[in-house]
């Protein structure tokens, strides 16, 4: 049986981790799914203008929960400041129309949580608490919502490789044999420039290894708030062999990583499960990142790569030297993530995982 699910997401055209979660799903779902875009859609706002704005996406969501016979709503909140409020008021408008709804929780900024919504758990309760079902990408997050007295059912997903990735013309996958005059190491950062995802601690960390291991090379891909105060580090220190690529999405981002040798995410962000990791081992690169969200409930330290400490520079750079030392040991790491994300990050296997969520929560067992 077929149901009619609406979900509520940033603009699929724009960069984020939760639009290129549901850019990689849109054609694999057998059920009929609406998206429902809300925010400014990519473009410039004033600040006069957001709230006006803002209002208008909960009259127009509202109107269209009335006037569309939906079995469920789908919607996509972080925990942190900006995403909890606003959303919280879409799960009311949610429970005011009588319409099933399962919150997807992307990311949770732990300081927020203590700060913030352990002190308001009736909100919580009156909003986000009315859903049907809720799903996560980290036990402790269901863990946690449990403390706030939430009952029903909590799902556990990961999220996807892009499907770009998983064409048989792009399995030619490229194995380092380590740096060489002639062939430098490459290092791929791919992710929206802000300080919190580890950019600094990147460069700090690469201009270390520098000093004694002259032929590598780092790549930064995305875009955000921090890129141009990144560039002017970058000038201002006068360190070499460090590109950028900007936002890029299809062909370009498979070249990005089928031509690196290292995926490298030193976040202490409130991360969920990014993407980029995923598609980093789907391609057949080794993994630097940190112990946060729903990659600790996955990663395998020294198989899948290495686990290095937050803002901790010094970490980084010794894991990389690692690698650095050990092209064989780079070439393992990656045949075995690219076997592990053929098994369980293709579209398919995800979508099915949350299309199966979907009829659990509007018929439950």
């Amino acid at each position: 049986m077929k149901y009619k699910i609406l979900i509520h997401a940033p603009n699929l055209s724009t960069p984020g981790g939760k639009q290129t979660y549901f850019a990689s799903l849109k054609d694999h779902f057998k059920n009929d799914i609406d998206f429902f875009f809300y925010g400014s859609q990519g473009k410039k706002e004033s600040f006069l203008k957001m709230p006006f704005r803002v209002l208008r996406d909960y009259y127009k969501f509202y109107r269209l929960l009335r006037t569309n016979d939906y079995d469920l709503v789908h919607l996509n909140p972080s925990l942190n400041p900006k995403s909890f409020f606003r959303d919280s008021v879409f799960a009311l408008i949610c429970s005011l129309a009588k319409v099933k709804m399962t919150v997807f929780w992307h990311g949770w900024q732990w300081g927020f949580e203590k700060k913030v919504v352990a002190r308001i758990v009736p909100w919580f309760r009156a909003s986000y608490g009315r859903a049907d079902s809720m799903i996560i990408l980290g036990k402790e997050f269901g863990d946690q919502l449990k403390t706030y007295g939430f009952k029903n059912s909590i799902y556990q997903v990961t999220t996807v490789a892009d499907p770009i990735f998983f064409k048989p013309e792009n399995r030619i996958v490229h194995y380092s044999e380590g740096a060489t005059p002639q062939n430098k190491l490459k290092v791929l950062f791919l992710s929206r420039i802000e300080r919190v995802k580890g950019v600094y601690e990147t460069i700090e960390a690469f201009e270390s290894l520098k000093l004694h291991n002259p032929n590598i090379k780092l790549t930064i891909a995305g875009t955000g708030s921090e890129l141009e105060a990144v560039k002017n580090h970058i000038k201002n220190k006068s360190i070499n062999d460090i590109e950028f690529l900007g936002w890029i999405t299809g062909d370009k981002k498979v070249e990005a990583f089928n031509t690196s040798d290292i995926y490298l995410l030193p976040s202490y962000h409130g991360e969920g499960l990014p993407c980029s990791i995923l598609e980093a081992m789907a391609i057949g690169l080794p993994i630097i990142t940190t112990n946060v969200g729903g990659i600790k409930d996955f990663f395998e330290e020294g198989i899948m790569g290495y686990l290095v400490k937050m803002k901790d520079s010094d970490d980084i750079s010794h894991k990389l030297q690692l690698l650095i030392n050990t092209p064989e040991n780079m070439k393992t790491m990656g045949k075995y993530n690219l076997n592990y994300a053929e098994k369980r990050f293709t579209p398919e296997q995800v979508g099915a995982r949350l299309e199966d969520i979907y009829s659990r929560t509007i018929v439950p067992e």
